[in-house]
């Protein structure tokens, strides 16, 4: 392990005044792999340094230092004290400048990857969400009880204002124009099983890559909905130009993403997602009017085929794909799509009932057949019991008895094709239509 003299040499480099030993010190923090070593550069106050060069875009030490900075913030046993260093050096202002400055360059890229990849490591904690989403709360937002308890010194506290930085942000993500040709996604693309699989096996490859540089704001989204604020974010809904159009939310633009060929993406979006289904008071707005249910489902069906009676009241893009349909190869997505299903079970009877005539239970039960994640398939069960169980003050069998009776009422057999042409022609009549004997 180096001695104290040797990161007092190296963090004076980072400070030098010239360029060259600036780039030597930064690239010899980005080798230090060892926990311990990391832990005391981030002691010896190496941060503060580093962040200084990483706001410098016209020099190759910039970018290093960027990149160093997210290896301290992710491995080594001082990942919070590294952190809250970043964030007493101003870092979320520092990476949202960087992520919002215009350019097309591979430098470029690279910056925007590894600024927002460290903008996720900073809002894992309370602090770096708050500061991201900005304090302020709409007045409805605080209850009374609490209002009447607030002193006249605690109202004069000066609050940081909200910002646009997140919708300036979500509208970068959403821009498949910065997306390589290569690794852009559309919602009907079907991935090979080989190319779902290494998803899975190449996920650091991935974050690391410049071909999505916008990637891991999906990983910012899931930390920020952890606060109040950054919930309210992606659920307010905004009006449309037209009057007439029905107004869309920040996550009813961004659950495609769930069907992205990128597997951070599909993560980020996944954990902002269960986030928002911790509200209880928007399990309604999110089965019914976002209609989440199967857009959650969609991700977890696979290529098994299913009974007519098992089709019965099912979205239809949930089997018609058959046996080119591939489950969400990463373990982690799927566990927060089984966990936001949980949520949902557990907000409510309203809310159960109609998870249940969703057919929630057949995608669930298909998917733990070959499930090889334990926590997932104790998951799976959890959601099962609230499923299957008969509600608190109902006959036995009353569950599946709603599913049969509201299948039947609304008429969802199965969404089969219309008959063919040939079809009706053999249905009629066989008159000789062209008077040839």
């Amino acid at each position: 392990m180096p001695g104290e003299d040797t990161y007092k040499d190296l963090i004076n480099f980072l400070q030098s005044e010239r360029s060259d030993l600036r780039l030597a010190a930064s690239q010899a923090v980005l080798q230090v792999t060892d926990r311990d070593a990391m832990a005391g550069l981030v002691q010896h106050g190496a941060v503060k340094p580093l962040c200084r060069l990483a706001s410098m875009s016209n020099e190759p030490s910039g970018c290093v230092a960027l990149e160093a900075l997210v290896q301290l913030s992710s491995r080594g046993t001082s990942i919070y004290q590294c952190n809250e260093d970043i964030l007493d050096c101003g870092g979320i202002n520092r990476m949202t400048e960087i992520a919002l400055t215009p350019g097309s360059d591979d430098t470029w890229k690279k910056r925007v990857n590894y600024a927002l990849a460290l903008l996720a490591n900073m809002t894992r904690t309370e602090r770096g969400a708050v500061e991201l989403c900005g304090y302020t709360m709409p007045a409805e937002a605080v209850p009374v009880s609490n209002v009447e308890k607030v002193s006249e010194e605690e109202e004069q506290i000066e609050k940081l204002p909200s910002k646009p930085t997140m919708a300036l942000l979500t509208a970068l993500f959403l821009n498949k124009s910065y997306i390589s040709d290569d690794n852009k996604f559309s919602g009907d693309k079907k991935n090979e099983k080989e190319d779902d699989l290494a998803d899975e096996q190449t996920v650091e490859d991935i974050a690391a890559s410049t071909d999505d540089p916008f990637q891991h704001f999906a990983a910012v989204l899931m930390n920020a909905t952890q606060v109040e604020q950054g919930r309210r974010f992606v659920m307010r809904i905004h009006k449309q130009h037209d009057e007439k159009a029905k107004g869309l939310s920040i996550l009813e633009r961004l659950l495609p993403e769930l069907k992205s060929s990128n597997p951070i993406r599909r993560r980020g979006i996944a954990g902002t997602l269960k986030n928002c289904c911790f509200e209880k008071d928007a399990s309604w707005w999110l089965i019914h009017e976002v209609d989440v249910i199967p857009k959650i489902l969609y991700p977890l069906a696979g290529p098994e085929e299913l009974g007519v009676d098992e089709k019965r009241g099912m979205d239809p893009d949930l089997w018609l794909e058959g046996p080119d349909k591939f489950r969400e190869p990463d373990n982690v997505t799927r566990l927060l799509l089984v966990e936001s299903i949980l949520l949902l079970c557990a907000s409510g009877r309203k809310s159960r009932e109609n998870i249940r005539v969703q057919r929630t239970y057949v995608i669930l039960k298909t998917m733990d057949l070959s499930e090889e994640s334990e926590e997932i398939s104790e998951r799976i069960n959890e959601c099962v019991q609230y499923i299957r169980r008969d509600e608190e003050g109902t006959q036995e069998g009353s569950s599946d008895r709603l599913v049969d009776e509201t299948v039947a009422i609304n008429g969802k057999l199965l969404a089969l094709p219309a008959p063919s042409p040939c079809e009706n022609i053999e249905a009629s009549s066989h008159e000789d239509y062209d008077n040839v004997d």
